[in-house]
């Protein structure tokens, strides 16, 4: 069993497409991100993460978000620094051509929007 966390917005299919790809590897997933179903009613913003969803992130074996430019500011990428903070393995998965300069800045890297490039990066970087 892996635990995932998965930085999006709603306003993309980045979500909808990172999780089909998880589905086609090799691992058996728990999703923390925060569903569409049941987004947190309340987000404390006196937090640059609400501490809902840093429990989320702590429950996280690894952090995979998309490489889109649009991450370059807002809620996604704070949950990428956040989880960063607290040494969760993050991986951007290449959506979209150019990638956001905040992925890049953090050193964060970039993989192939392939079942093989992903099931290589989580067994490299998470404890299955």
């Amino acid at each position: 069993m892996i635990n995932i966390f998965i930085p999006h917005r709603w306003n993309n299919s980045d979500y909808s497409e990172i999780s089909a790809l998880l589905d086609r590897t090799k691992f058996s997933v728990r999703d923390y991100s925060v569903p569409s179903s049941s987004p947190f009613d309340s987000i404390d913003r006196r937090y640059n993460v609400d501490p809902q969803i840093q429990k989320q992130i702590k429950y996280a074996s690894v952090v995979i978000c998309s490489n889109r430019p649009a991450n370059n500011s807002g809620m996604a990428m704070d949950e990428i620094k956040y989880a960063i903070d607290i040494g969760k393995p993050v991986v951007a998965v290449k959506i979209t051509e150019s990638t956001s300069s905040s992925i890049t800045a953090l050193g964060i890297t970039v993989i192939a929007k392939r079942k093989d490039s992903l099931e290589t990066w989580i067994y490299q970087n998470a404890k299955v």
